[in-house]
């Protein structure tokens, strides 16, 4: 699902918002896809992509696909890679954040996950790609490589903004003052899932990949990359 909706959205946080269920009914006839009007079964997507960000999405098209890809994405068989753009300079060595991650429970219009002893365990591996300053006002920045072996609400962004790397132009997880800065030469939230690693029905391993789409290669070239 994409953020608090029941339904994978194809558009951005605050804009009109068109159900990725429906974009697939008209590309498919519902007899192949007998998930396709199955709210209960989510439209037969296995996983959730923030509203703002970009990227690769699983549906299965069968219950039974359904549920052994479910079974993958439980037990960390199903890859989920990612490509981020986060404020501020990240060490070069890999690293793991093991973060619990949760919800106000007293707070029912609360839109953000936080970071608290009584969370659910939650893990997130990045890996610093390259550094990068802004071309004008020469602020540091890091294009990391994310992989997460969970897959909690908000996962990453809220990750990062926990070890004091937000991404960028996430007004969600930054202060107000960031947010308006990066949005200047942003259009949107900087994370794009980029590879996606499975088991069709068969046992054979699928590998699929996105390159970053056009309108984040446009925000990088505003930058100046230095290297790792």
């Amino acid at each position: 699902m994409a953020e608090d909706q029941t339904d994978l959205t194809s558009a951005g946080e605050g804009s009109a918002r068109k159900p990725l269920s429906s974009f697939l009914r008209s590309v498919l006839e519902s007899q192949h896809w007998p998930l396709s009007w199955d709210a209960r079964h989510r439209f037969g997507f296995l996983h959730r992509l923030d509203v703002p960000s970009s990227g690769l999405v699983v549906a299965a098209k069968t219950y039974q696909a359904f549920f052994d890809l479910q079974l993958q994405l439980s037990t960390g068989l199903m890859v989920r890679d990612y490509v981020v753009l986060c404020h501020g300079w990240l060490p070069r060595q890999r690293r793991q954040i093991d973060a619990p991650l949760g919800w106000d429970a007293k707070d029912r219009t609360a839109l953000s996950a936080v970071c608290f002893v009584r969370g659910k365990p939650s893990r997130t591996a990045i890996r610093a790609l390259t550094r990068a300053l802004g071309a004008s006002s020469g602020e540091a920045f890091t294009l990391v490589s994310v992989q997460i072996a969970t897959g909690r609400r908000h996962q990453i962004r809220s990750h990062l903004a926990h070890i004091g790397h937000p991404t960028v132009c996430d007004a969600r997880y930054s202060s107000q003052a960031t947010a308006d800065a990066d949005v200047s030469w942003t259009p949107r939230n900087f994370l794009h899932r980029r590879r996606l690693v499975f088991k069709d029905s068969a046992g054979i391993q699928q590998e699929v990949t996105e390159p970053l789409p056009d309108d984040l290669v446009t925000a990088f070239a505003r930058l100046r990359p230095l290297g790792t």
